[in-house]
């Protein structure tokens, strides 16, 4: 006589594969292209406008659920993509409950993480000062492969940040960051040169 039943793990394994399949299709729905083997926990909050882009290569990893880490804090993952915007994750990179706002370009390399209520802009998101007319500043932000950028962190319009950076929490980046390098602090400044 055979019984049919699972394991508790077996059964674990089976939700979480129905609720990265329903994150994917809802990704897709907001106008993202999402990898068939992308994890995405919970619904995250996705905008394009018009030609906007956001693209979640293969593995990339959004924690949008409080359940999926524990610094997240009831806040949704949100990515914007404006008009002509573009929100791209390489391969095996990944966010929790994070803000992402792109009018051109945000770029974030392989096996890139972004720690959790992290803000990363790529304008000043009005004129500046308030009110003065002049035009919105914007430029692109560039983050580049196994980069780990710490909880609550900062990343303002036009920075890149070189392979192999780790960025403290809490910290406010302003200028590009080199390879290797350990930044903290507001404004970030390198700690130090080459990381071990």
């Amino acid at each position: 006589m055979t019984s049919c039943h699972h394991t508790d793990k077996d059964l674990k394994a089976i939700i979480l594969k129905l609720i990265r399949s329903l994150g994917r299709g809802w990704c897709r729905m907001q106008g993202a292209t999402v990898a068939a083997d992308a994890i995405i926990h919970g619904l995250p909050r996705l905008v394009c406008k018009r030609t906007g882009r956001i693209v979640l290569e293969s593995g990339v990893n959004l924690n949008a659920a409080t359940w999926s880490n524990p610094l997240n804090d009831g806040r949704r993952t949100v990515l914007f993509a404006g008009p002509e915007g573009l929100i791209h994750f390489a391969k095996n990179s990944g966010t929790s409950t994070s803000r992402i706002i792109a009018y051109k370009e945000i770029l974030i390399g392989e096996e890139s993480l972004i720690g959790a209520g992290c803000l990363i802009c790529d304008s000043d998101m009005h004129e500046v000062p308030l009110g003065c007319g002049h035009s919105i500043a914007v430029a692109p932000i560039h983050i580049g492969t196994r980069v780990f950028i710490g909880a609550n962190c900062t990343i303002l319009k036009g920075v890149t940040i070189g392979d192999g950076a780790v960025i403290g929490a809490g910290s406010v980046v302003t200028r590009d960051i080199p390879a290797g390098a350990m930044a903290a602090g507001n404004p970030a400044t390198v700690r130090r040169s080459e990381l071990p």
